[in-house]
Parts: C-alpha cells; sequence; structure tokens
C-alpha cells in the first residue's frame, strides 16, 4: 500500500476500529505513530476515554522555565521571527519531557479544557499521542496528521516536531509546529522545523568556538543551501579545536582534538585564512573520501540563525531612529523612480494570482533580497527558496531544480531528493541568474510552469507544483533571446511583469539608506559610531559599480576594523584604496588625478560641493550639454544629476 494511503482518514479510522478491540494495526500506521499507540495501549490511552491533563503551577513552572534557560535565551529571536513568517500557525516550546515552556503565534484549543498553553504537560499517559511526545521518544522529526492524534479522532490540527540537540547531540526540548489540518504540505513545515533545529545547534557550536575559526562542511554541492552538514573548529594556528560528530564520517578519517588542518586538507593554512579573512568563501576541500564543499567562517564572524532568516545583501528590512522596522517592499524600492517601484508593487499581485515575475539588475542590485520582499508581501505559508543558477554545474542542475528517485544515477542519495520545485510548494522559488541555465533545462521549465507538474529524475508520476516563481538575471533577457541563447517561449512566459531594479548610483535616496545601512551594521556588531557628514557626502556621491555588494563591503569593513575605542568614522579612518576611490568621485581630473589625501584635514562641505560641480559641469561639457549622455558617463540618474547640480549652485 502507498505510504500516502497509510496516513489517510479512512485507513485511520480503521485502525482506530481495531485499537478498540486491543489491536493495534501497525502495517496501516506510520511506524511512529503505531509505537506510540502501541505505548497508549500498555497505560491504558484508548480512543474516547477522558484523562485530567496536568498543569503545572506557576512556581512549578517557573523553576522548570530556570532549568531551560538556556534554550529559552537561544530560541526566543529565532522563534520570534519564524512566528512572524508563520502567522497561522502555532509554535510551541517544551521541555525535554514535553511540558510545554512557551507558545507563541496563533492560539489553537481542542476543546475549551485543552488549550495549549505553557505548563501543561504532552505525556502520552494523559495527553496521548502526539508530536512533541511522540518526537521525545523517537528522538527524530515526526509528523502526526489530525486523525492520528489517539485521543482525538477529529482533531482540527495537524503537528510537526522536531528535537533540540545541542552539539553533543543531548536533547534540550522539543519544537512543534501546529497548524490547520487542511493544509495540503506538511511535510513543508517539518522541514522548516528541521532547518530551525540545525540552525540552532549550529549557533551552539559556534557560541562555544566563539574565538575560533568554523570550517562549514558539506558532501554534496546540491546540498550546499547553508544547512551544512558539519561544522569544524579550527585555532588561529591551524589547530582543531573541536567537530561534531558527523564530522568524521564526512572527511573519512579520525578527528581528534590538537590534529593539524593542513595534514587533514592539504592546503595551506595561511593562505585559507587570508581568503576568507573579510567573509566567508565557498571553498572546494580534497579529502581522503573525496571533494568537500566546505565555506570558512573567520573568528566572530558567524552568521547565526536569526540573521540567515533576517539579513540579505541589501537589507529586506530597516530599522528606522524611532525602533520600528518599516515592510521589506517599501524599504527596499524607497529610492526607486516611481514607475518602476510601481511594477514591483504590481509583482506583488501577479505572484498571488500564480503567474511569474522577473527581475532583471546590475550585479549586486539586490534581487535577490527584492525577491525575498516580493515572497513577504504575498503572505505565502511556504517556504522561500532561492537557486544560484549560475553556481551549480550544469550536470547537476537538473537534479537540484526537479529532484529525483532513490537511485536514479550513481551518487544518489539514498531515499531520493524532492528538488527546489517541491522544497518551495506553497511559497516562492527564486531562480537567480536564469540566463545561465542550459537550454535543454529551459524546455523542461517551460512545461512546469505550463502544466505546474513536475516529474523527478528517474520517476514516472507527475507532481503537482505550486510555487509561485520569480526569475532573475543581470543579463538582458531579450537580448539573450536574439542571440539565441535564451529561449522566446521561456522568455514571453516569465516577462509578465519585469521589475527592472536600478543601480544604486541611480536611486534618489542614497544618503538615507546609506544611514539605515549602517544602523543595521551597528546593530550586528554591537556597536555606536557616528558617520561623518563629509564622508557620506563622498559615500553618496561615488558611483558603486558593485551596487549593494560593494556598499555593504566597505561599510562593514570600516566599521569591524575601526578602532575598539572610537566613536565616529570619519574619510581618513577608510583604507588609503578605498580613500583615493571615494575623492576621485568627486576630483575633477577623475581617475589617475585625484589629489593626496590629508590625514589631519577633513574636506569642507563646501569644498566637496564645489568639487562636485565642476566635476558634473566637465561631464556636460564632454557631452555637450546632453543631460542624459553625461549622466550615464557618472554612473547616475539623469534626475540625480539634475537634483545634484540644483543642489551645488545653491
Amino acid at each position: 500500500m502507498p505510504r500516502s494511503a497509510v496516513r489517510s482518514p479512512d485507513v485511520i479510522r480503521q485502525a482506530r476500529h481495531l485499537l478498540r478491540q486491543g489491536t493495534v494495526a501497525m502495517d496501516m500506521l506510520d511506524p511512529c505513530i503505531g509505537r506510540s499507540w502501541q505505548r497508549c495501549l500498555a497505560q491504558g490511552v484508548l480512543p474516547g476515554g477522558t484523562h485530567e491533563i496536568p498543569r503545572l503551577s506557576q512556581t512549578e513552572l517557573k523553576d522548570l522555565r530556570e532549568s531551560h534557560d538556556t534554550l529559552l535565551k537561544l530560541s526566543d529571536p529565532l522563534l520570534a521571527a519564524l512566528a512572524g513568517e508563520l502567522k497561522d500557525c502555532q509554535l510551541v516550546l517544551t521541555s525535554r519531557d514535553a511540558t510545554v515552556l512557551k507558545t507563541c503565534g496563533r492560539r489553537y484549543s481542542l476543546e475549551p479544557r485543552l488549550d495549549i498553553a505553557a505548563g501543561i504537560q504532552l505525556d502520552e499517559r494523559w495527553f496521548g499521542t502526539n508530536a512533541p511526545a511522540v518526537a521525545m521518544f523517537e528522538k527524530a522529526p515526526v509528523l502526526v496528521r489530525s486523525s492520528e492524534h489517539l485521543l482525538f479522532p477529529d482533531n482540527p490540527v495537524s503537528c510537526v516536531a522536531v528535537p533540540l540537540l545541542d552539539p553533543d547531540e543531548h536533547c534540550l526540548g522539543i519544537l512543534d509546529l501546529t497548524f490547520d489540518a487542511s493544509f495540503l504540505y506538511p511535510e513543508h513545515y517539518l522541514g522548516r522545523l528541521e532547518q530551525v533545529a540545525r540552525s540552532l545547534k549550529r549557533d551552539m557550536f559556534v557560541q562555544r568556538h566563539a574565538a575560533h575559526w568554523v570550517l562549514e562542511l558539506q558532501g554534496d554541492v546540491m546540498a550546499f543551501d547553508g544547512s551544512c552538514a558539519a561544522l569544524l573548529a579550527i585555532d588561529d594556528d591551524g589547530v582543531i579545536s573541536g567537530h561534531e560528530r558527523q564530522t568524521i564520517a564526512m572527511l573519512g578519517v579520525e578527528i581528534t582534538q590538537g590534529t593539524d588542518i593542513e595534514a587533514l586538507l592539504g592546503q595551506p593554512w595561511a593562505r585559507l585564512k587570508r581568503q576568507c579573512r573579510d567573509g566567508a568563501e565557498l571553498l572546494a576541500i580534497q579529502s581522503p573520501s573525496g571533494t568537500r564543499m566546505a565555506r570558512l567562517h573567520a573568528p566572530r564572524r558567524w552568521r547565526g540563525a536569526v540573521a540567515a532568516l533576517d539579513h540579505s545583501t541589501s537589507a529586506s528590512v530597516a530599522v528606522e531612529k524611532n525602533g520600528r522596522v518599516r515592510p521589506g517592499l517599501d524599504r527596499l524600492v524607497a529610492g526607486w523612480d516611481p514607475q518602476q517601484a510601481r511594477e514591483a508593487r504590481r509583482a506583488v499581485r501577479v505572484l498571488k494570482a500564480g503567474l511569474p515575475v522577473l527581475l532583471q539588475g546590475p550585479t549586486g542590485s539586490g534581487k535577490e533580497a527584492l525577491a525575498r520582499g516580493l515572497h513577504e508581501e504575498t503572505g505565502a505559508q511556504g517556504p522561500f527558496v532561492a537557486l544560484n543558477c549560475a553556481a551549480i554545474p550544469e550536470s547537476l542542475i537538473e537534479a537540484e531544480l526537479f529532484g529525483y528517485a532513490e537511485g536514479a544515477f550513481t551518487g544518489a542519495r539514498k531515499g531520493g531528493y524532492r528538488g527546489r520545485l517541491l522544497e518551495a510548494n506553497g511559497g516562492t522559488l527564486l531562480l537567480d541568474e536564469i540566463g545561465d541555465m542550459p537550454l535543454s533545462l529551459q524546455a523542461r521549465l517551460l512545461r512546469v510552469l505550463q502544466e505546474k507538474v513536475v516529474i523527478p529524475l528517474g520517476e514516472h508520476r507527475e507532481v503537482p507544483v505550486t510555487a509561485a516563481i520569480v526569475a532573475a538575471s543581470h543579463r538582458h533577457l531579450e537580448l539573450e533571446v536574439a542571440s539565441g541563447n535564451f529561449r522566446e517561449d521561456l522568455f514571453y512566459r516569465l516577462e509578465g511583469v519585469v521589475v527592472e531594479l536600478p543601480s544604486l548610483a541611480q536611486q534618489s535616496s542614497l544618503v538615507e539608506q546609506i544611514h539605515e545601512l549602517w544602523l543595521l551594521l551597528e546593530q550586528q556588531y554591537q556597536r555606536r559610531v557616528v558617520l561623518s557628514e563629509a564622508l557620506l557626502a563622498c559615500l553618496a556621491d561615488y558611483p558603486w559599480p558593485g551596487n549593494w555588494r560593494e556598499l555593504r563591503h566597505c561599510l562593514e569593513t570600516a566599521l569591524v576594523g575601526l578602532e575598539p575605542e572610537a566613536s565616529r568614522l570619519d574619510l581618513e579612518d577608510l583604507s588609503p584604496r578605498w580613500q583615493r576611490k571615494l575623492m576621485e568621485s568627486v576630483t575633477p581630473g577623475g581617475l589617475g588625478q585625484s589629489t593626496p589625501v590629508q590625514a589631519a584635514a577633513e574636506p569642507s562641505d563646501l569644498a566637496i560641493r564645489e568639487l562636485t560641480l565642476q566635476h558634473m559641469q566637465r561631464a556636460l561639457t564632454a557631452h555637450d550639454g546632453n543631460m542624459s549622455a553625461a549622466s550615464r558617463a557618472l554612473g547616475i540618474s539623469r534626475s540625480t544629476l539634475y537634483r545634484r547640480l540644483q543642489q551645488a549652485r545653491r
């Protein structure tokens, strides 16, 4: 019998009938549900029975929370972010023995006496089969569908739960997600909780090794999506100071504390450190068990679970001066031309209707951040899943996108792989750099968009796809069509709404956006540093060819590299390279003719305005007064050039 049929309401009703006669029909139940029913039967817990549900007193609950203080502190910000993402669900955090520590999100009540709240004990002896209790016994993620809850045959909710483990594999507690039983893809919620559990475990490992370098290891490039398979901590001299249990299996060698990393990886440690000093880089590591993908993080540069949820290249949300958070989409289009911003808002309505959206813009302009903003604005219950078509070898893209069955090809994972399209069901799939997708895959993708079904590799069954599709590319896809590098029919299928992202220099509110990004960086690194007005003016006038990515890198390295006691960032605090680059953007001679930077002197606002005016006037003269041509040469929009000319002449 297929697995989907086993967990149907009709089959569960038959299993309940047999249970009343004292028989647990294990062949009709999911194995973990069958074992739970057996335990319930042994303890006299049967369908239709009534049991008083114990609830802790306030004093007992306070003591229990204090004993789980570490778990609560680590999980609180993550649960708050998750509750904001999954607004129609109830999150339940329990102790190791399935006693509710706290809840957040929507409140579900099975009946007046069964309001799931802090202090309730979800032990099977009183509550019957339920996700936290089953996860506690199974020591594994579980799904309990509505009718599988033993004491509640007409339960309106389903639940998923995962154990929360520390780096030593000790259980800290259980995380449960309760949702309406009519939701068609409960596996998505289970996968989301597993991601949270892995993130929390990783954060605890990195917190334990805050002063060390941390190497993320992954055995399969297709799985390298931020949820790593193993972690390794290394001190500054290249000596291993800690590792997760699965690291040994991943690398195929015995690892002990004190092992030299160079002997293990076969690469000079000093070179690896230089390569990753300013940020995590994707590395290919040759180990005895084969090539492993990895990222190396410098000490205290780990981006934790909440950061992974909330941050993107251009910061999808911004904290205003009064402490409020502005909605992501409004923040992202704040400095755009009104017509471009209107298209971005139109894209939200198009995605809600199930139609695709195409984002086009220069590298680093924030296409992924905008895609996340669109996803959040639609209110989709499913996840946001991103796939960079240019970062995955051509031979692997098809399996990564469409998934595959077990044994579909040599090296296929046991149990198969669902693929990014199905992972994103109920949510949004971003196909980044779609212009780099092979033509053969473009034909398959076109069929998926038209038929709303996907056939995984090695299978013959069609699986419905409900993911909204956002495609993005820095290439001009119409030109790619004309040159034969992109399918014309796929382009017209994607171009319902085309959002053209402006470059950073074309945005009208650059000063405000620099301020907002600086506030986010101050919060991330827990510093309070004032940007000088002269430096802010230079930053706002620089053309930023690398867009948001270049701006963030400039500000982040300046903040991190500033002396600990400093409370102000001036132009001379930047590296000589950045001083030269910023001054050249407002110096009449242009590149290669900048004036020396005086370390002790700060340019006055008047001097900067005069230099800016001279530079813009030279550009206008060189282009015979043509505003459009001059603005293109300066790397700014025509409206920005006009506004700055007016400001400089005042």
